[in-house]
């Protein structure tokens, strides 16, 4: 298991937030048993990355429905 302190060299380059989710989402994977950890590192950045960029395109959205209510 990986926390905020203790996480895969690959990570260190994400900002706090991502990271935090890219670690949940590998220890959900690793939970499962099914991948080995090279590809589990590989898939939570990436869907840690895909999140972050939803998160700011909702964002996004709801500030200018905002601007036009």
């Amino acid at each position: 298991m990986w926390s905020i302190t203790h996480f895969p060299a690959a990570m260190r380059s994400l900002s706090p937030r991502i990271r935090a989710k890219a670690i949940e989402i590998a220890n959900q994977l690793q939970e499962q048993g099914q991948l080995d950890q090279q590809h589990i590192i590989m898939i939570s950045v990436d869907e840690a990355r895909r999140w972050a960029r939803l998160e700011r395109s909702n964002e996004w959205t709801i500030k200018n429905d905002q601007l036009y209510a």
